[in-house]
């Protein structure tokens, strides 16, 4: 990968060490196929990250070429944030290192805009190594795993992402299987439910959960949020973002960069071996 100098702190420490998940947010995980942990954030973080999307979405151009991301830059601890790892190491896998980054994007919408994002999409069991959940042998195997990180306050019921709780689990219909019952996605059906939360808070959702944006409403300031998929290191679901290209990757530290291996798992070994 190209290396860049980073010129924040924050790109250049070592993985910090990692906040588990407690046995009840991993039985809630397990229940529902989502969590909402609100306050992750301190004040000062979520002012760095909002300043650096405002610059990313407003003026580009005035960032190194190596922080032109969602993500990089003052942002880039996002990435493996002890709370984030302390999730992914539980529902992915417990080696840091059999995790990869699969897509990173940016919310950005307000009251005033009037088109309805409402668009559910996957939910059921299936065999798809992306899109399906399993329990086996004592720990809890999720599949794409999406974090939100959500800046700005969220009302309930005025815009936050919403969830059908427990569909990653649902046996008697399957969105893979064109099974999903279209009844059940009007967002009156009852089975929808989603989150309010302050600003700094984090989402994480199986993406095998059925889900989907929904229109803002809340008058009181927009949505800005960072969804971010990770993926087991031997699959891949998503084709690369073009932020995320070879520059920005290797303007990170080493340990970040592994993030974004390929999914080639024995040659990812070997350049390991020759190290």
């Amino acid at each position: 990968m190209n290396t860049a100098p980073a010129t924040d702190t924050l790109t250049q420490t070592e993985p910090e060490e990692i906040q588990p998940m407690s046995e009840y947010e991993k039985f809630i995980f397990d229940l529902k196929g989502f969590l909402v942990i609100p306050n992750v954030l301190t004040a000062e973080e979520i002012e760095t990250v909002r300043a650096h999307l405002e610059t990313y979405s407003k003026n580009i151009e005035s960032l190194p070429e190596h922080q032109q991301a969602p993500i990089a830059g003052p942002a880039e601890f996002l990435l493996d944030h002890p709370r984030v790892m302390g999730i992914l190491q539980t529902v992915i896998d417990p080696n840091r290192e059999r995790i990869r980054m699969e897509s990173v994007f940016v919310s950005n919408r307000s009251a005033t805009e009037t088109q309805d994002p409402w668009g559910p999409h996957v939910g059921g069991t299936n065999l798809d190594p992306s899109l399906s959940y399993r329990y086996h042998n004592g720990r809890i195997y999720s599949g794409m795993t999406r974090i939100v990180w959500e800046l700005n306050e969220v009302v309930k019921g005025k815009g936050g992402t919403c969830l059908v709780p427990g569909s990653h689990k649902a046996n008697m219909a399957s969105a893979q299987e064109k099974t999903w019952p279209a009844e059940a996605d009007d967002p009156n059906s009852g089975v929808w439910e989603t989150y309010g939360c302050p600003a700094g808070s984090l989402v994480v959702f199986s993406e095998g959960v059925r889900h989907t944006g929904s229109q803002w409403t809340h008058p009181d300031n927009p949505r800005r949020a960072i969804l971010m998929a990770y993926n087991h290191a031997s699959v891949r679901f998503h084709e690369p973002k073009p932020c995320m290209n070879p520059t920005v990757i290797g303007g990170m530290s080493e340990a970040r960069q592994k993030f974004f291996q390929d999914v080639w798992v024995l040659s990812n070994n070997r350049k390991k071996k020759e190290k």
